[in-house]
């Protein structure tokens, strides 16, 4: 992955001001993204503990009889114990295995129920501590001022990456949701075949976006707050803090070409007195084209 120096922020032209005037930028619990196919504060997994369970038993019987024992982790207990019962020949069908497993797991459903319900607190600690900010590569995509900078009327703000925005990772674009966890991978977990994601992949579950937003070219810097440094109480709307960077941060200034000329007056003002190292843009559309085109103020 190429890292990136420097990265641009898209906003209206009132909170863009705000970032001005306080020196200070924005991190917010990804509940507040609003993004309608991340993984929710509380998820909805679409399957639980029994489902699970006859899954898993399905899958086992199915294992013991098919023709050739599919690969896996040898030391797993049930996979070890398949490949047993398979030398052996021990059931005549699979209506017996099946039979026999259920005796053999009946305490498997309330292990799932206490595990599914431990992933669920554990995701949702992380959403409310987790403390976002977003960003993009580029200075130049359309949808990013049509969306995030008041169409063309707001700004985008070149931020390095060595200080306050140390250490962004760039957004994966896919065509498949997120998902906290599937019904295969529980089913391959128990199974054997493949152990199943740990909470030590839940946070990259929150750099995942549609492959429709590709153009955006997102990047997002996550810090993982403890408790006590969270300022904030239970009401969701709150789960943000302004933190603050240095001038030194803030590289470029680009002002969209609907801006409206007092507006544009303040915000030139308002970067020359407290930015003064900061070049300042002007956008402007470039030839008959969809594209645009950057001067020097």
């Amino acid at each position: 992955m190429v890292d990136q120096d420097t990265l641009i922020k898209y906003v209206g032209s009132d909170v863009a001001t705000k970032i001005l005037d306080s020196g200070t930028l924005r991190w917010s619990s990804p509940v507040l993204f609003d993004e309608p196919w991340s993984i929710k504060l509380d998820p909805q997994l679409g399957f639980d503990h029994f489902t699970i369970n006859k899954a898993m038993l399905k899958a086992a019987t199915s294992m013991i009889f098919t023709r050739e024992m599919p690969k896996g982790n040898a030391a797993h207990p049930l996979f070890k114990a398949i490949r047993r019962w398979r030398s052996e020949e021990r059931f005549r069908d699979e209506a017996e295995a099946f039979e026999a497993l259920s005796e053999l797991l009946v305490a498997t459903p309330e292990a799932l129920r206490v595990k599914l319900l431990q992933m669920l607190k554990t995701w949702q600690s992380l959403i409310e501590t987790a403390r976002v900010i977003c960003f993009s590569e580029t200075h130049k995509d359309l949808q990013c001022w049509r969306l995030y900078a008041q169409n063309h009327r707001g700004v985008a703000l070149r931020f390095s990456c060595d200080g306050v925005l140390r250490n962004p990772v760039a957004v994966e674009y896919s065509k498949i949701r997120p998902k906290l966890t599937t019904l295969k991978e529980q089913i391959d977990d128990l199974t054997g075949i493949k152990a199943a994601p740990g909470p030590d992949t839940y946070a990259s579950k929150l750099f995942i976006k549609s492959h429709t937003d590709a153009s955006e070219k997102e990047w997002r810097c996550l810090r993982q707050m403890q408790e006590g440094e969270l300022d904030c109480g239970e009401d969701v709307e709150d789960w943000y803090q302004d933190d603050p960077f240095a001038a030194s941060e803030l590289k470029a200034i680009y002002l969209g070409f609907m801006m409206p000329e007092d507006t544009r007056a303040n915000i030139i003002a308002l970067a020359t007195r407290n930015y003064p190292k900061a070049t300042i843009y002007q956008c402007q559309p470039m030839g008959d084209g969809y594209e645009l085109g950057f001067q020097r103020v």
